[in-house]
């Protein structure tokens, strides 16, 4: 059995709505967890505490990729017994150097009293449990300024305390579903993962939405997307995956219209189909990997004409951010060996020679009654495939 603690940062300073942040961070922990074994999740003196069977490496994985936790540890549960505590800090400091060959360590204890009925304050818990500490391991070095080794102590009321040896680092931000939905522009590439782990991190949970051209992109493009959404959805309990038809629409633009406006075209059809699916995913917003001035189609004209045709705000978090910073976000967070597989998306797809770079609305609207594009849309969403997946933690691509 593991004794976990958990903290968060953020979800503490929501005031009156805190309680439901608290819920709904519990309950995806609860969902999260279920595929390791028996658990129990419970709210005590602003930490949440998680009873798990299981083998903690596998566990640590899971939580340290929820979203709204900012930090846990393994802990043991005492009462307010001096020698309780003093005991259940040897036997944490003993597995420690059991793991651990080493001849000294700089060290310290950090204690908390919540409860004002324990006798001693905390800076004389802390000098106090730190002296039984150095009686049994010699080895250790008083160090109170950033030390290699940190015992933490947590006297709570009615006679309950914990006692940890080592935080460690979740990924912050708000529980996955307390910001409401969203649909996410899932390409094969680098920079819409990012987005959407990005807003994952705020709360938001994502539904993630792809365009496939086949046969001008392969089955092994379909695969590569399928491998980022079960990648990602690690950071939610339910992930879905929408792949939506686009070859037709395509085509049509191609035969249809002037070449320099495909781009921008193809991307007005992917938000008029995801316009039909709104309402049937509780939808508020959609997501793009977009970054102002990365390619043609992402200049602030080209944005505007993309944009127009979405009746809900387009968020775009890596908006301002350079390719390598978000090259660097992408392999932080896993996705990047999967995203520079040689596969193509479905932009790449007729793409034009010279594409238009400042584009006007009233012009791309112009092309698009070139052709018959609401039964085009009508037929991808009618041939819709949709995927659906419960949190993950496959490690093919973990690095």
């Amino acid at each position: 059995m593991q004794f976990i603690v958990v903290r968060y940062a953020e979800i503490a300073l929501k005031g009156g709505n805190r309680d439901w942040f608290e819920k709904m961070l519990i309950n995806n922990i609860r969902k999260h967890l279920k595929k390791i074994g028996w658990t129990r999740v419970t709210k005590i003196h602003g930490r949440i505490m998680v009873e798990v069977e299981g083998e903690q490496d596998r566990i640590s994985e899971i939580m340290r990729n929820i979203p709204g936790i900012a930090n846990f540890s393994y802990a043991t549960s005492c009462d307010h017994n001096m020698e309780t505590i003093g005991k259940a800090g040897v036997e944490l400091l003993k597995t420690y150097f059991e793991q651990n060959n080493k001849s000294s360590i700089s060290f310290r204890v950090y204690a908390k009293r919540s409860s004002k009925d324990f006798p001693m304050n905390s800076p004389k818990l802390a000098g106090e449990l730190g002296g039984m500490m150095l009686d049994q391991f010699p080895q250790l070095q008083v160090q109170l300024k950033n030390p290699e080794l940190t015992l933490g102590i947590e006297i709570w009321h009615n006679e309950r305390s914990i006692v940890y040896l080592e935080k460690i680092q979740g990924m912050g931000g708000l529980p996955v579903g307390s910001s409401g939905n969203v649909i996410s522009f899932l390409s094969g590439g680098i920079d819409s993962p990012v987005a959407s782990c990005m807003m994952m991190r705020r709360g938001c949970k994502t539904i993630f939405l792809n365009f496939h051209s086949y046969p001008f992109i392969g089955e092994q493009s379909r695969e590569k997307v399928i491998d980022l959404v079960t990648h990602l959805s690690r950071y939610q309990p339910k992930t879905t995956l929408i792949i939506a038809p686009f070859t037709k629409i395509q085509k049509a633009i191609k035969d249809n219209c002037r070449e320099k406006y495909r781009t921008i075209l193809y991307r007005r059809m992917m938000y008029l189909i995801a316009e039909r699916i709104i309402g049937r995913y509780r939808v508020s917003a959609y997501v793009t990997g977009e970054a102002v001035g990365q390619v043609a189609s992402q200049t602030l004209k080209n944005l505007a004409c993309t944009e127009a045709a979405a009746s809900l705000p387009v968020l775009r978090p890596l908006i301002g951010m350079d390719k390598s910073d978000i090259i660097e976000r992408a392999k932080e967070i896993g996705t990047y060996p999967i995203s520079i597989q040689p596969f193509p998306d479905c932009c790449t797809v007729f793409q034009p020679k010279k594409p238009e770079t400042q584009g006007k609305l009233e012009l791309v609207v112009g092309e698009e009654e070139r052709f018959d594009f609401e039964s085009l849309i009508d037929e991808a969403v009618e041939n819709l495939e949709i995927i659906t997946m419960e949190s993950s933690i496959q490690e093919k691509f973990w690095d």
